[in-house]
């Protein structure tokens, strides 16, 4: 079966390359100072470069945690050099797990299960409901596209010679 929505992509944030941010294992705070994560990478929209998520790696000592943070409630912090997310510990650690090996296996239905299992964790009090008409992503507020995040930080070229690289193919 093909991705049910092939224009996402996950990207690892050592591919983005930008020489304002290195978002590779870039910290990701709560605004209240609580240590959530790094940025492990990104779900972007490959045509545009718009992110929607960012995959933040939980770590830890015997198990680690990867989750999907949307990039609605990411605030870059450029002194501080970290993302703060408006999104406290407690509500982070109910996020559902993200795998980005089985992302583009996942079929229409997990997906929209994953974004509302997201959104009824950051954000109990909202009522998901989803237009026929529109995308989710465009009038979610939670996936409002940020204004530190610059669409040439992902580049298709860049992504797609790396991709070749991790799979050994050669041009």
């Amino acid at each position: 079966m093909d991705h049910p929505r092939p224009w996402l992509r996950y990207i690892d944030g050592d591919h983005l390359e930008t020489s304002a941010i290195d978002f590779h294992k870039l910290a990701v705070d709560s605004a209240s100072g609580d240590k959530l994560g790094t940025v492990d990478g990104f779900i972007v929209d490959e045509s545009t470069g718009r992110p929607y998520y960012v995959a933040v790696d939980a770590g830890g000592w015997f198990k680690s945690k990867l989750f999907l943070l949307p990039i609605g409630h990411v605030a870059f912090d450029a002194g501080r050099k970290r993302l703060i997310a408006d999104v406290t510990k407690d509500r982070v650690e109910r996020f559902p797990g993200f795998d980005r090996g089985e992302f583009e296996k996942l079929s229409e239905d997990e997906l929209r299960r994953m974004d509302e299992q997201i959104v009824a964790a950051c954000c109990p009090t909202q009522t998901v409901t989803q237009s026929r008409d529109r995308s989710r992503f465009d009038e979610w507020p939670h996936y409002k596209s940020p204004s530190w995040w610059q669409a040439d930080f992902y580049r298709p070229d860049r992504a797609d010679r790396a991709m070749h690289d991790i799979g050994g193919v050669r041009r």
